[in-house]
């Protein structure tokens, strides 16, 4: 069985030590966390953001040492018009001495000349600190796997991967043949969860952010699709529900559900 994290909008903003702590208590060995900070935090929660706080990391780093728990995704290096690989140095240091596993790059670039190039630069700035980087099949220019086996090819990168995430996967029109036609080898990181085929929440971000679904609650291809999910990759649980968190369902029972769905998935 793959091994299995949790992703950081299912916690909707929870404090990144607490997180690691949850982690822990459900039996994951990875989380994956932002740079900066919750996208969908919820006001039970207080913003406390890491990227520039050094005691905040000394945390965790002790969490993560003390619960056997790893970073195994850093998401939120963004490169944009403004925004180049270089300007990260500093942040891949921290993700460093984290023991950060892997980045994910998206690019808001339209000339995606410069966007290979940067992703490029990435790759090897995190590599030269130990870090496999990926980019996520769905965001930013990469909208279908087309453009992603693109940027494979054009980055031609050891350390340089695909993040699938399987609701943009297979909403933006991909298929289990697709996913299993690709070499193991460039499967970076996987981001499971479920979804309503066709969608029933119009705003496709609002679905994303705060209601998708448990592994097995909606329409996605799943058990055949984590047939194909290579050996050893971090398979982490996108499964923000913010309906059952606004109805007192706290992390520890919404995601517990979430992860006996998903490791019940996987034994099949």
């Amino acid at each position: 069985m793959n091994p299995l994290g949790l992703e950081c909008l299912s916690v909707f903003g929870l404090d990144p030590v607490a997180f690691i702590g949850l982690a822990a208590d459900l039996g994951c060995a990875h989380v994956t966390l932002n740079l900066g900070g919750s996208a969908n935090r919820l006001p039970i929660y207080p913003d406390r953001p890491f990227r520039n706080d050094a005691a905040l990391q000394g945390e965790m780093a002790r969490a993560l040492a003390d619960r056997g728990v790893t970073i195994g995704l850093l998401e939120g290096f963004a490169i944009t018009p403004q925004v180049s690989a270089a300007d990260y140095a500093g942040d891949l240091d921290m993700a460093a001495r984290l023991g950060v596993r892997s980045i994910c790059a998206v690019s808001l670039e339209r000339d995606m000349a410069r966007t290979h190039a940067q992703f490029a630069q990435l790759a090897e700035l995190a590599w030269e600190r130990g870090i496999a980087t990926t980019t996520e099949v769905g965001a930013g220019v990469l909208r279908r796997l087309d453009k992603a086996r693109a940027a494979l090819a054009a980055v031609d990168h050891p350390a340089f991967r695909l993040l699938v995430d399987t609701m943009h996967f297979f909403r933006f029109g991909s298929t289990v043949a697709d996913f299993a036609a690709l070499d193991p080898a460039v499967i970076g990181h996987v981001q499971l969860c479920d979804v309503p085929m066709p969608a029933l929440i119009d705003d496709y971000m609002e679905e994303a952010l705060y209601e998708r679904r448990a592994p097995g609650d909606g329409d996605l291809p799943l058990r055949r699709f984590l047939q194909h999910v290579p050996p050893g990759v971090v398979v982490g649980l996108e499964v923000p529900i913010r309906s059952e968190a606004e109805a007192g369902i706290g992390p520890h029972e919404r995601l517990g559900r979430c992860l006996r769905q998903a490791r019940a998935l996987m034994r099949e």
